[in-house]
């Protein structure tokens, strides 16, 4: 019994510590330089934020396609992609905050929005967006320029 206590906190421990370390769930410390991400608009429901510097090319469990407000913090900018791994269409927010995604159109068809669509993110400071002058067509990527 003792045996399958120990395994069971190390199999906990693991799980815990399985997604990126400067990731934060839930109602934690927001960063200085970084994004918050929410399931609803107006900055409300569950969340969780990133660090500058840091990027998902999937998002955590339940969160995918399903974030509806971003809060940016500090000197960081967000690049926000429809599928995983950076890949489809993508938009910027340099420092700007988007309280409902729903009000803020799809780059390629301005008949949709971002709400409920984000499935990867590169959080990074405003001077340093390394997507900036990545060749999106040799990648066969779509882009917003």
């Amino acid at each position: 019994m003792r045996i399958r206590g120990l395994l069971f906190s190390a199999l906990v421990l693991v799980f815990v510590a399985l997604p990126a370390s400067a990731q934060m769930w839930g109602r934690g410390e927001r960063p200085h330089d970084g994004a918050c991400f929410y399931r609803d608009s107006n900055f409300r429901g569950d969340y969780f934020c990133v660090k500058s510097g840091e990027r998902l090319g999937s998002l955590p469990p339940g969160f995918n396609d399903r974030i509806r407000s971003i809060r940016v913090f500090g000197d960081a900018a967000v690049r926000v992609f429809n599928d995983e791994n950076f890949r489809g269409v993508h938009t910027l927010f340099r420092g700007d905050d988007a309280r409902n995604l729903h009000d803020v159109r799809v780059p390629d068809n301005h008949s949709k929005n971002w709400a409920d669509r984000i499935s990867s993110i590169a959080v990074f400071r405003r001077d340093r967006d390394e997507w900036r002058d990545f060749d999106w067509r040799e990648h066969g990527h779509d882009h917003d320029r």
